[in-house]
């Protein structure tokens, strides 16, 4: 069968584009870009296919690189195709963390996905061809991928709100290069492709051609075959595991705009079969932090060798900025909060209290109600989000902050002072919860942690008259609480 019918088939099959698109052709001069836009142009008129051709200049090969992006402008006119080419500094790439490679790959499809955005685009077209795919689970299975990663280069993947298709995937380079030469294409020929610093290189130059000269021709059909089976099996592993997240309790909650948070039972997570274990772990560290890519093994482990314990509060930071925190079973998987302190922000601000009455504290999701009161009509037993005081024994004006280093009461029941820190850790509070929980103060002294801890110095007894009688309830303030007292609604002091 013809390239240009097998390719029709391929592109129909996996329901690459649809009548009408607008389609980005990614152009880097080599034989397998060039192929894929003489083709996608010839099949345009059959789809009523609108395509913009990209070229990148990354910047990194001097005059060789503005040659190929002069060459690609001219191969557009040829086309009578609309151009845009993206011309990054010297250096730029170089100066990044991480691979040369992954960095100029994450690059294009940044760039990619922007005049997609710009021009209306909904596809973009990438050349890799079946090659490509025995390379890539070569180079996988040497650094001990699972399926997800032996299955290859999708055909179809999407990245952001873009599609990107890979047409030529069922075609080998010897069919590429063939289908240039028979159609007057000149490719031009990167010479980085010919070093042997990148492993894909020495793949390519070294491994697939021994393996070939050793075992026949159909190495590369028989490795790009492996993928296929491979997806099959992962697409329906990644249906199991969406199944055991939900056996997990998985809940998603926003802590703040663009910021998901993914809650589950570890105690639950630890008992499903460890392939899908493994899935849900990095499903979730993929959801919160909206990378395509999950960690690896050796980090996923981790994490499953804490996500079952149930005898306090752990936590690890994972790629991707992501951080895992475990509390009595309960796992949380969150984004990193740049400069964050374990036990508190000295700088964390303080809301004064209205006294008597109402003191909303949304940012604390509580409301604070003071009333005056006699000291004698304290009841012998209080409810866990009441406390009552004693006016001439407190210190100073009461407010509400959050935990700070150094915090200490003197629990009632209990002789001497504790550390706020360690009655948090024997009440059993998650660890990413205690930077949250609104602190009862007198001036610089913590008075009140309410449902946790009450201290015992500043409490009425038989010599006092008056009292300070402090509900704290959970969001806005109940209409008419608070026996009539002004409502106060106050900024934070820092």
């Amino acid at each position: 069968m013809p390239l240009l019918d097998r390719v029709r088939e391929y592109v129909a099959r996996h329901g690459m584009v649809e009548p009408g698109d607008r389609v980005i052709v990614a152009v880097s001069g080599g034989p397998d870009s060039l192929a894929l836009a003489h083709v996608l142009h010839r099949l345009a008129p059959e789809w009523r296919l609108s395509l913009h051709l990209f070229h990148m200049d990354h910047g990194l090969r001097g005059e060789a690189s503005r040659a190929d992006a002069a060459f690609v402008a001219e191969f557009a006119r040829d086309l009578a195709l609309p151009l845009t080419t993206v011309t990054l500094r010297p250096g730029e790439l170089e100066a990044l963390p991480g691979s040369l490679e992954d960095n100029a790959r994450r690059r294009r499809y940044a760039e990619m996905a922007r005049l997609a955005r710009a021009i209306g685009a909904q596809r973009a077209a990438t050349g890799h061809t079946r090659n490509d795919q025995a390379e890539t689970v070569l180079m996988r299975l040497l650094r001990g991928s699972g399926t997800g990663g032996l299955a290859g280069i999708p055909p179809v993947r999407r990245h952001g709100d873009l599609v990107i298709i890979r047409p030529l995937l069922g075609i080998s380079r010897e069919e590429i290069l063939e289908y240039c030469r028979s159609h007057g294409l000149t490719p031009r020929v990167d010479a980085s492709n010919l070093e042997g610093s990148f492993l894909r290189n020495r793949i390519r130059l070294e491994v697939l051609p021994f393996l070939t000269e050793r075992f026949g021709e159909a190495v590369v059909e028989n490795l790009a075959q492996s993928a296929e089976l491979l997806r099959e099996d992962d697409r329906l592993l990644t249906e199991l595991a969406r199944e055991a997240c939900g056996r997990c309790g998985w809940q998603e909650v926003e802590a703040g705009p663009g910021n998901l948070v993914v809650e589950l039972d570890g105690t639950r997570l630890v008992r499903e079969p460890p392939a899908l274990a493994r899935r849900v772990v990095r499903m979730a560290v993929q959801r919160v932090s909206g990378s395509a890519y999950g960690p690896g093994l050796a980090t996923v482990n981790r994490v499953l060798d804490l996500a079952g314990r149930t005898d306090g509060s752990r936590s690890l930071d994972l790629p991707q900025g992501v951080r895992f925190s475990v509390a009595y079973g309960r796992c949380r998987f969150a984004r990193r909060s740049p400069g964050a302190s374990p036990g508190g922000d000295c700088r964390s601000p303080v809301w004064p209290l209205a006294v008597p009455g109402e003191t909303p504290i949304p940012a604390l999701g509580v409301t604070v109600v003071v009333e005056v009161a006699p000291a004698a009509a304290m009841p012998a037993r209080l409810a866990a989000d009441e406390e009552w005081f004693d006016p001439v024994r407190l210190p100073g004006p009461l407010a509400v902050r959050t935990r700070r280093p150094g915090d200490r009461l003197w629990p009632v029941g209990m002789q001497g002072s504790k550390k706020l820190q360690d009655i948090l850790v024997d009440a059993k509070v998650p660890r990413q919860e205690r930077d949250g929980l609104p602190v009862l103060v007198a001036g610089d002294t913590v008075v009140w942690v309410p449902g946790i801890c009450r201290d015992r110095r500043f409490r009425p007894d038989r010599q006092s008259h008056q009292a300070l009688r402090v509900v704290v309830r959970s969001g806005p303030a109940a209409p008419g609480s608070g026996g009539g007292a002004a409502r106060a609604s106050v900024a934070p002091v820092d």
